[in-house]
């Protein structure tokens, strides 16, 4: 593994991180930001690269001064083959069957997860990219402080180091899943300030006391129900009931998928009652995406909703404060299912996803790694303020407290710019507009991360999971959504587990012990 070196000299954070996996929070952008990555990046070369877009496309570079300002003090000509996400995988399968690899290639997640769904990632990675572990193993990447300051557990969870090669650069993310998160207005109103669930029948209590039909109004909804793999948030659910997290490893070395379990049964029978009891918004078997559902949220529909922490947390709190009726969006901690139990925050793989460097000459590689290097400045460098706000006065202009406020032009152009998709620095806490949001999320960090649990497999491969998992894994959910809604009996459940066995499962769970062992 890479040495971890924290960025020397960095800004001193309003709530310093306690070490990883929490992060450091920020009130206000840091005053005067200074230049931090020394010496020549490029050499004047053209570096090409493919990603994905999570945003709308940016403004193209003719007309985008933060990507003109990026490439001159990159010293390259840096073109983006910037690929929606619906046709992320053809794409990547159509460049992997090819041998026209791109300089810098980002793959959406780790090499095992079934997102990219493309058989023969590691074999490609090690067939056209450059093997970077005599650049970056060990002390080595110390030549590269913006990539020594990635954590460790980004490379061993994204599947960076394969076969005992650093084979790519991981784009790391915070350790947190989702979160239950509540209108403040209405919770206070209807269960009291402040108020936290005993148990999960408490739970089903407040959400009866919450759910007021005549109003058009809801205890809560589920987005993707009708089309996501977690169907009506079952997986978060089973927090309370201390399910694992997709697997668990037993001390004789078996892994056990979470539905195998006794405590995701359960929560789904809880989930199923919920429903049953009317506690669901009537749009939820409908709705399809996160934004779609935010915005319901934000009306006041419901009081209750699951979403991604941080920077998911952060879009429906934007659109509560700006709502015809204002709230304010905090966290449910999480509590027990049953009185003297203990419930589980089933945390992330702590990155987004890795890129790889073509196979070239060491020369080549080393200038393309001062390339990553550089695309992952530190929080609070005049680097990162340029790579995230683009350029002062067309992109952004200060605020009386130092902050970058975006102007119309800045979104596309510096925010759509999808160079954090290729990579970035670690995340922090920042969000100036919503004044209590850093000190409100350093406080559910506290909450959810000592009772954190991972994927045990993270980090290791299953060439199943890669090839069919999602196929496998969407055909039991979609019985579990058909459990919930009423479509199928409970009694039906055990049936979906054997399927998945049956249809793959059991051969994913070999592969992942052998690659363990």
């Amino acid at each position: 593994m890479p040495t971890y070196v924290a960025f020397p000299n960095k800004p001193q954070p309003d709530y310093p991180s306690t070490g990883d996996p929490y992060m450091d929070g920020y009130d206000n952008f840091p005053k005067n930001a200074q230049r931090v990555i020394t010496g020549d990046v490029g050499s004047g070369s053209t570096v090409t690269s493919m990603t994905i877009g999570l945003f709308p496309p940016p403004t193209p570079y003719e007309n985008n001064p933060a990507w003109q300002a990026i490439n001159k003090q990159l010293n390259v000509d840096f073109k983006m083959n910037i690929v929606a996400p619906g046709d992320y995988v053809a794409k990547l399968a159509t460049l992997m069957a090819g041998s026209d690899m791109p300089d810098l290639l980002f793959f959406y997640y780790n090499l095992q997860t079934a997102i990219t769904a493309v058989a023969g990632v590691p074999q490609f990675v090690e067939a056209q990219g450059a093997d970077l572990t005599p650049y970056l193993a060990g002390d080595a990447i110390k030549d590269y402080p913006s990539l020594a300051n990635i954590p460790t557990r980004a490379w061993k969870n994204s599947g960076s180091v394969y076969n005992g090669k650093v084979m790519m650069v991981p784009k790391p993310l915070y350790s947190e899943g989702f979160a239950f998160l509540k209108n403040v207005t209405q919770w206070d109103a209807d269960i009291g300030k402040d108020y936290v669930p005993k148990n999960a029948d408490d739970f089903k209590r407040v959400m009866q006391a919450l759910t007021k039909p005549q109003e058009d109004r809801y205890a809560t909804a589920a987005a993707g129900a009708s089309s996501s793999s977690d169907a009506f948030g079952v997986k978060w659910y089973s927090q309370f009931f201390g399910a694992p997290n997709e697997w668990r490893l037993g001390s004789d070395g078996k892994l056990t998928r979470s539905f195998e379990t006794p405590e995701y049964k359960e929560a789904l029978g809880f989930v199923q009652s919920l429903y049953a009891a009317g506690l669901f918004h009537p749009n939820t078997a409908q709705m399809t995406s996160g934004p779609n559902g935010r915005s319901d949220f934000a009306a006041g529909k419901w009081t209750i909703w699951l979403d991604g922490f941080a920077t998911a947390w952060s879009d429906p709190w934007r659109r509560a404060r700006a709502a015809a009726k204002p709230f304010e969006v905090h966290m449910i901690p999480l509590f027990p299912a049953h009185d003297g139990g203990k419930p589980v925050s089933m945390l992330n793989a702590a990155h987004l996803g890795a890129t790889a460097i073509k196979k070239s000459s060491p020369d080549r590689v080393r200038e393309l790694l001062r390339v990553l290097n550089y695309l992952a400045a530190p929080f609070g460098s005049a680097e990162d303020l340029l790579l995230s706000y683009g350029v002062e006065g067309p992109d952004y202009s200060l605020d009386d407290k130092g902050n970058p406020v975006l102007t119309d032009r800045g979104n596309p152009d510096a925010n759509y710019l999808p160079f954090k998709y290729i990579a970035q620095r670690p995340s922090v806490l920042y969000l100036p507009d919503i004044p209590d949001y850093t000190k409100e999320l350093m406080a559910a960090e506290k909450v959810l991360l000592p009772i954190g649990i991972s994927d045990p497999t993270n980090g290791f491969v299953s060439s199943t999971a890669v090839r069919n998992g999602a196929v496998v894994t969407q055909s039991f959910y979609d019985g579990v959504r058909d459990i919930v809604v009423g479509r199928r009996p409970f009694s039906d459940y055990d049936q979906l587990v054997s399927d998945w066995r049956t249809n793959g499962g059991d051969i994913m769970r070999k592969e992942f012990q052998d690659a363990m062992k």
